[in-house]
């Protein structure tokens, strides 16, 4: 991968700087530089990086990638077409509309490459840690390679995920009190008992777990905890084998060597999404706990429906444009995560999933209309 690494670009004044190099961050980074506009693309972070997500994309996620000129299969993505949810020894299996599991160590550095592809500029190891505004422009103050910079851009989109730092102090965000917060790993050798193609939700009283195999072969798990369930557990991995193992799924033997990676609350909301030249976007513009690759659909999508606001605020910044990305963002993904915040409740309740597993098992067209509205295309015009 080709990092920027030239200081006199500190100088210059972009079209766009985006704080914030995942699925949000490097689609936008995209959609944005094949218009024809200058971008500058940083993240914090070294890449590949793995990050605490669950690694699925459902059928409109992977429509969003497809109409970008994103060919995930050829990164080696596994296709996934079933959906088992398992509480108290009691299982269901629904199927679902085709999707893929790709690991973000793959898919966020396919995404930079092509935005990269597409002409933008893009710089690792450059940590965004605050922002102010001009008459003409916007700066954000960070770190290049361990050196102090400042960067301009006429717009500036902030796509720096749950645990962002550069909006820290703008007191906008609102963590819902009884959120969970968020952990993944991945093995590299498991059982036989989990195939590809199948999404596994372990459903237990402190949390759940999805266990998804991805490329060459490896079990993806991520998780939603209670805040401390893990330190009941004794540990992360001995919380998650203990909501695996109450939801009567196979532990898998080599649970105890993987390396978690955590992420902090995960419902949240934020009061506003702009400020002066300045949009928020993907998981920094709020989120809900995912059913099942709904997290990367949001994002996929918010990015390529601001695009044209970004380009109206390059030409001339107008207050408006915030608030019109408000309603069109509340509008894009509000109803999906108020559907997510619903069914998260009912894997919240034991007695409540096993009935809707035993109502599934039963009549398993009962899940159609759900499974159809959770992966319905977005409307992005």
């Amino acid at each position: 991968m080709i990092c920027a690494s030239d200081m006199s670009k500190r100088d210059r004044i972009w079209d766009v700087l985006i704080v914030g190099a995942g699925v949000a961050g490097a689609m936008a980074a995209s959609r944005l530089a094949q218009l024809g506009l200058s971008v500058l693309l940083i993240d914090k972070a070294a890449f590949p990086r793995a990050k605490a997500c669950g690694c699925c994309l459902n059928h409109s996620a992977v429509g969003l990638l497809t109409d970008a000129g994103l060919d995930v299969r050829a990164l080696g993505a596994v296709p996934v077409n079933r959906f088992e949810l398992a509480c108290s020894g009691t299982t269901v299996t629904v199927p679902t509309p085709p999707g893929l599991a790709v690991s973000r160590e793959i898919l966020d550095v396919a995404l930079i490459r092509h935005a990269e592809k597409a002409g933008a500029v893009f710089m690792s190891g450059a940590p965004a840690v605050s922002t102010r505004t001009s008459a003409d422009y916007r700066v954000v103050d960070g770190r290049h390679n361990g050196i102090e910079t400042s960067w301009r851009a006429r717009v500036v989109l902030v796509a720096d995920g749950l645990g962002g730092r550069l909006l820290k102090d703008s007191g906008g965000v609102h963590i819902a009190a009884k959120s969970r917060v968020g952990l993944a790993g991945t093995l590299e050798h498991t059982t036989d008992f989990y195939a590809p193609g199948n999404i596994y939700m372990a459903c237990g009283k402190r949390g759940y777990a999805g266990l998804v195999m991805v490329e060459n072969g490896r079990l993806h798990i991520a998780a939603a905890l209670d805040c401390t369930a893990a330190q009941q557990a004794a540990g992360a991995g001995n919380a998650v084998a203990e909501i695996i193992r109450e939801a009567g799924l196979p532990v898998p033997a080599s649970l105890g060597t993987c390396r978690w990676y955590g992420a902090p609350a995960l419902t949240r909301r934020r009061h506003r999404l702009f400020e002066q030249r300045l949009f928020i976007l993907g998981d920094a513009a709020g989120y809900v706990e995912p059913f099942s690759g709904e997290g990367m659909a949001w994002a996929l999508a918010s990015a390529s429906r601001v695009v044209p606001l970004v380009s109206a605020g390059v030409q001339a910044w107008r207050p408006e444009l915030g608030r019109q990305w408000e309603l069109q963002h509340r509008k894009l993904i509000g109803s999906r995560q108020r559907m997510c915040r619903v069914l998260t409740l009912l894997l919240r309740n034991a007695g409540l999933t096993r009935v809707a597993i035993e109502a599934l098992q039963l009549s398993p067209a009962l899940a159609s209309p759900l499974v159809r509205r959770i992966n319905r295309p977005f409307i992005l015009a």
